[in-house]
């Protein structure tokens, strides 16, 4: 473990001790050992008696619910210890207005979803006594692809909550490829496809009912009954399906506008059928792991619809009125740095460490 230069302001002035800190720990319980020495060396910060501890380093107040190596900390600097004016109110935190990580990673695993069903298409070359005619072919062939990208789908959302993966990838074969094929099967009573241009419309129409079922039925399982949300997914699944079979159609090499063709299916269908629950939860909490980045399947992350709640390490996120509030386990949780042990509403985003894990939650809500 590295030793840290530890800067703190006295009557006396300011001191400098040498303190040996985890880089794995939070830093808010090394601060209290920390000053616990310093307390017994007679040493005390100035400060006044409702004044409150804070943490820097560079000139930026630390959050103290987070370990050192994700505060970016190093011995290069020292770690500066100060009394500070206690605030009338706990600061407010600015709104987070990026995207959630749920919807990238969706459309990464729809992407890939797609792409596999195309590899595995390539080798149907020829029709069989199971697939007997081409239009047979094609109607297994949209639902390997429906299929695939629901499996995908459905099963990296039951990882990111930590749900039941398996149960949900087959959830995903069943709902992607029943939603596909019967997307795709409804243009077969469309009249005049008979000539090019019907023809091309028809496909058109196909990809996007195709696309607009698949998404619509993977939003189903993967969220609550939302009527405004499986419209967002319908009509995202729509767009996708559509500009997926204008690629499809297009002249050139016709092997690679259909790999295009799937994956742009994938990819969208990715983010209508998990994208809607996300951006208008009340509040998304994710785990903040050693970096803010975290791997497409390592993510874990959950949306917390407006009535709706969730339990984590004790703590409960829930939003009862419109308004995301946090509930406590006994003994507190640390909410930006301040130890809670009261319910409190939240309002933009927070660094939150519960048990051993520290968690982000953001809400729908700017500052208060």
């Amino acid at each position: 473990m590295p030793s840290y230069m530890v800067e703190v302001s006295t009557e006396r002035g300011t001191e400098r001790h040498p303190f040996t800190l985890d880089d794995d720990r939070a830093l808010r319980p090394q601060v209290v050992q920390v000053l616990e020495e310093l307390r017994q060396r007679g040493v005390v910060l100035k400060g006044n008696r409702d004044d409150e501890l804070g943490a820097y380093w560079g000139g930026q107040q630390l959050d103290q619910s987070l370990r050192l190596s994700e505060l970016g900390l190093s011995p290069s600097r020292p770690l500066e210890l100060r009394m500070r004016v206690r605030e009338a109110a706990r600061p407010s935190a600015t709104i987070d207005r990026s995207l959630p990580r749920g919807v990238l990673a969706s459309l990464v695993l729809g992407y890939t979803g797609a792409l596999a069903a195309w590899l595995i298409s390539g080798v149907w070359t020829d029709t069989n006594s199971f697939v007997s005619s081409y239009l047979r072919l094609d109607q297994a062939t949209v639902f390997l692809l429906g299929g695939l990208v629901g499996a995908a789908v459905l099963g990296g959302a039951a990882l990111r909550t930590r749900g039941a993966a398996l149960l949900a990838v087959a959830a995903g074969v069943v709902l992607g490829g029943a939603g596909a094929l019967l997307g795709a099967s409804a243009v077969l009573f469309i009249p005049g496809a008979e000539t090019v241009r019907g023809f091309i419309l028809a496909r058109v129409a196909g990809w996007a009912l195709a696309g607009g079922m698949t998404s619509l039925l993977l939003a189903c399982y993967a969220t609550r009954f939302d009527l405004r949300r499986l419209a967002e997914s319908f009509v995202v699944g729509v767009l996708a399906g559509g500009m997926s079979g204008v690629v499809f159609a297009l002249p050139g090499p016709s092997e690679f506008w259909q790999a295009m063709a799937f994956c742009v299916f994938g990819a969208g269908v990715g983010v209508g059928a998990c994208g809607p629950a996300l951006w208008r939860s009340a509040a998304i909490v994710e785990v903040w792991g050693k970096t803010r980045v975290p791997g497409i399947l390592s993510l874990r992350e959950w949306p917390v619809a407006e009535g709706g709640a969730i339990a984590l390490d004790g703590m409960t996120v829930a939003c009862p009125e419109g308004q995301a509030a946090l509930y406590p386990p006994p003994g507190g949780v640390m909410v930006g740095g301040h130890k809670t042990e009261a319910p409190i509403f939240l309002s933009g985003a927070h660094g939150v460490a519960a048990g051993t894990t520290n968690y982000y939650v953001r809400t729908s809500q700017g500052d208060a």
